[in-house]
């Protein structure tokens, strides 16, 4: 009996002994390294620069005349007898460079950001024409005229956006503000009987409230960031009224409403306070 638990215990020795030699022998493993994701969350300030073009700020005349003074309102309505149609106010598409400031916030949930920016921007979109028309029968050329800039805007706008890594892809929507100005002129030369030899000028620049919306993506390098940024400006419908400097028709206006509306691409370049925005995760 003594012989056969001496035997077994010889048994489970050497059993072990072979397990644990086996454990030694295997070789070790590292855990897999910690993979570094960009977090997009926190505050950011920065400069941007692009260009807009304007869509068609589509004039609309309103026209007070009493008693068809110097016969303006039936050639602005009718036209005479050699002219074209009396309403020659050109359509004009204001384009030009801007460049200004930006402020934000983002917070990141996952692979989505959300956040808000407002931006501040001086502008140069500006378009003016001149047309005239002509009529042998009456001696007259009628000179009508009319501008529309954009000099400056601004936002507060929503954001919403997916996360891939250092890339951000984002859509973008909310108030808009700026200042427009416009001017007009009608004149009759050299004031044949078609209306009189009047002239009229007139000039607007308020500030405006409108909306926008737009879609851009980002690329992070450590704390900073590029981006590429589409934006739609719509300030609405702005208007310009003309008198008269001749005293031939002191009673009567001329206004044209305009529509100012922008589509803008511009470059932006962030700088996100903050530690370098990277968290690890396996």
């Amino acid at each position: 009996m003594k012989r056969l638990t001496l035997a077994a215990g010889l048994t489970i020795i050497g059993l072990t002994g072979a397990q644990a030699a086996d454990l030694a022998a295997r070789p070790y493993v590292k855990a897999p390294p910690m993979a570094a994701v960009y977090d997009w969350t926190g505050f950011y300030v920065g400069g941007n620069v692009g260009y807009g073009w304007g869509e068609n700020t589509d004039p609309r005349l309103s026209l007070v005349n009493p008693g068809n003074a110097g016969n303006i309102t039936t050639f602005l309505t009718t036209g005479f007898p050699g002219f074209v149609s009396g309403n020659q106010f050109p359509n004009l598409n204001p384009n030009g460079v801007f460049g200004g400031l930006q402020f934000g916030y983002d917070k990141q949930f996952g692979q989505w950001v959300v956040g808000a920016v407002t931006d501040i921007q001086a502008a140069d979109f500006r378009a003016s024409r001149l047309v005239t028309t002509s009529a042998v029968t009456t001696a007259a050329n009628v000179d009508e005229s009319l501008s529309a800039k954009i000099n400056w805007f601004g936002t507060l706008r929503g954001k919403v956006g997916y996360a891939a890594n250092d890339w951000l892809f984002y859509g973008t929507g909310g108030l808009a503000y700026g200042r427009t100005e416009s001017s007009i002129g009608f004149a009759c030369t050299p004031g044949g009987v078609a209306c009189a030899g009047i002239n009229f000028v007139g000039s607007a620049a308020e500030t405006r409230v409108g909306w926008s919306a737009g879609a851009g993506v980002s690329k992070a390098f450590g704390n900073w960031n590029v981006g590429l940024e589409y934006l739609h400006v719509d300030l609405g419908r702005s208007s310009v009224t003309a008198v008269d400097t001749t005293g031939l028709a002191p009673t009567t206006t001329i206004t044209q409403g305009q529509r100012f509306v922008v589509d803008t691409a511009r470059l932006t370049l962030n700088y996100k306070f903050g530690s370098t925005p990277l968290v690890a995760k396996y």
